[in-house]
C-alpha cells in the first residue's frame, strides 16, 4: 500500500459521487478538510462556470488550457474533475498544480487524482501556500478560504495578476460577504474583470490581466501578523505569529501544560541531552512554533554556560505552521522542516530527516471527528524511540484518556498534568 493509500485509509469519511460534463467520478472526503460530507455549494458554482468556459473554447477552436493551477485543492475536486474530463475527450497535454497548505490535502488531492485515472504528470499535487510556485498558467482556479485573511486574499488578487499567461484566466469563488471587497481589490491593481456570477451565498469573478508583469518573488509579508512578547512557566520569548495558523494571539493551553510538564521533568530531560549530543528532538503540529521556541529559551535558562544542543524537526499538517515555526526558532543551520499526516504514517520519513531515532518527542496531535489514530501513534513512538527516550503528548483531557488507556508494553508514564479540560502527559521508553 502507497503512502497516498495509507493516508486515504486512515483518514478517509465517506465516499460520494460526482458528475460533472458526462463524466462519473468518485471521490474520498475527509473529516480533516473542508466539505467532510459532500462537495460544497461554491465548488459546484465554479465547475458550473469552468464548464461553461470550456464549451465556449471547444465552439471556438480556442483549445484547451494546458496549465492550469488549483490553489487551495482541499480534496482536489476542481483539479480532478477538469483533468478527467480532458482525459474523456483524448486531451492528455495538459497539467495541474493541485496545491494546498495542508499535507492531508495533498495526499488526498492525489488519491482522488488517481482513483479517477488521473496521475503524474497531469496532476501533479503540493504542499505549499497560495500562489507560491512561479507558473505562468492558462488558468487559476480557487474557491478561497474566507479564514485565510483578508490581506492574503488581497496579496492573492495581487499576485495571482502575475502568474498569468497571455489571455489567462482566474476563476474565483468567494463567500457572498467578501464579494464587494474582492471587487475593490481588483480595481484597486487594474484587473481585467471579465464577468461575475452569483450564487445564494456565493460570488464567482473572472478575470485576467491588463498587461504583462515581471513575477516577483512569493513573500511571506501578506502572512505576517505581529510579533510579539510572551511568556510560559515564567521564562519569556518572541514569536511572530502567521495569519492561517492557530494560537497567533497566544499559546494554547495545551501549550502551557506542556512547558508546565517540562519544566516538572527538567533532570531527566537535561539527562537525555546530555548522552544524545546533536540529539534530534522532535516537535510535531506546533502552530506558529511556541512550545519549541520556548524550549529553545528554556534550555538556555536550564544550562546558560553549556546550553544543550540539539537538532530540531519541526513536523505537521499546515506548511504556515512548520514555515512559522523555523522562522522563530532562530537556529542555525534552520530546523528541518517534515510535511506530515501523523507521525505513524510519515515514520519513514522523519527518520529518514532526523537520521536516528528521537531522544525526546512532543506531539501536539489534532484530533480529526471519527478518526481514531491513538494506536497509530503509540505504533510510531515504538519506531521513532530508543530506550531512555522521552515522549510528550498534549491532548484534550478526553482524547488524552483514551491515548492513555492504550498505552503499550515499554514505556512507563513519567509525567501527567490535568486542568481546565486538557491534559499533557509524559512517557520514557524502558
Amino acid at each position: 500500500m502507497t503512502e497516498i493509500e495509507a493516508v486515504a485509509k486512515a483518514y478517509g469519511s465517506k465516499t460520494v459521487g460526482f458528475r460533472f460534463k458526462g463524466i462519473d467520478l468518485t471521490l474520498s472526503l475527509s473529516h480533516g478538510l473542508f466539505s467532510s460530507y459532500d462537495v460544497d455549494s461554491g465548488t459546484r458554482l465554479l465547475l458550473r462556470v469552468l464548464s461553461h468556459y470550456i464549451d465556449e473554447a471547444k465552439r471556438q477552436n480556442q483549445g484547451l488550457p494546458s496549465s492550469i493551477l488549483d490553489a487551495g485543492s482541499g480534496t482536489g475536486v476542481i483539479g480532478v474533475a477538469l483533468g478527467t474530463y480532458f482525459q474523456s475527450l483524448g486531451y492528455r497535454d495538459f497539467t495541474i498544480r493541485a496545491q494546498d497548505r495542508d499535507e492531508l490535502g495533498r495526499l488526498f488531492s492525489a488519491f482522488n487524482g488517481e482513483i479517477n485515472g488521473l496521475k503524474e504528470p497531469q496532476l501533479i499535487a503540493h504542499t505549499e501556500p497560495l500562489l507560491y510556485n512561479q507558473g505562468p498558467y492558462d488558468w487559476i482556479i480557487s474557491n478561497l478560504p474566507a479564514k485565510a485573511g483578508t490581506a492574503v486574499l488581497k496579496y492573492f488578487v495581487k499576485r495571482s495578476l502575475t502568474l498569468l499567461k497571455n489571455r489567462g484566466r482566474v476563476f474565483v469563488v468567494i463567500v457572498e460577504p467578501l464579494a464587494e471587497q474582492f471587487a475593490h481589490w481588483l480595481t484597486e491593481y487594474g484587473a481585467d474583470l471579465v464577468e461575475t456570477f452569483s450564487g445564494p451565498e456565493h460570488r464567482i469573478f473572472v478575470y485576467g490581466s491588463q498587461g504583462s508583469e515581471v513575477v516577483a518573488s512569493f513573500s511571506w509579508e501578506p502572512y505576517i501578523r505581529h510579533r510579539e512578547t510572551y511568556k510560559l512557566a515564567e521564562i519569556g520569548y518572541t514569536l511572530q505569529s502567521l495569519h492561517g495558523v492557530a494560537d497567533f494571539d497566544s499559546p494554547h493551553y495545551i501549550t502551557q501544560l506542556m512547558a508546565a510538564l517540562a519544566v516538572k521533568l527538567k533532570i531527566p530531560i537535561g539527562e537525555v541531552l546530555s548522552q544524545h549530543r546533536e540529539a534530534p528532538v522532535l516537535f510535531f503540529e506546533t502552530d506558529q512554533g511556541h512550545f519549541p521556541v520556548w524550549f529553545k529559551a528554556f534550555l538556555t535558562q536550564a544550562a546558560p554556560k553549556s546550553a544543550y544542543s540539539i537538532k530540531p524537526i519541526i513536523a505537521g499538517r499546515n506548511i504556515l505552521s512548520l514555515q512559522a515555526t523555523q522562522h522563530n526558532m532562530e537556529t542555525k543551520p534552520d530546523p528541518l522542516l517534515v510535511p506530515s499526516v501523523d507521525p505513524d504514517l510519515s515514520a519513514s520519513r522523519l527518520l529518514a530527516s532526523s537520521g536516528s531515532p528521537y531522544p525526546l518527542l512532543f506531539l501536539f496531535p489534532d484530533a480529526i471527528p471519527k478518526t481514531d489514530r491513538w494506536p497509530a501513534y503509540w505504533a510510531a513512538l515504538e519506531k521513532l524511540s530508543i530506550p531512555g527516550s522521552l515522549c510528550f503528548i498534549g491532548l484534550s483531557a478526553t482524547e488524552a484518556d483514551r491515548f492513555d488507556r492504550l498505552k503499550v508494553r515499554g514505556f512507563q508514564r513519567l509525567g501527567d498534568i490535568k486542568r481546565q479540560g486538557y491534559r499533557a502527559l509524559a512517557y520514557k521508553k524502558l
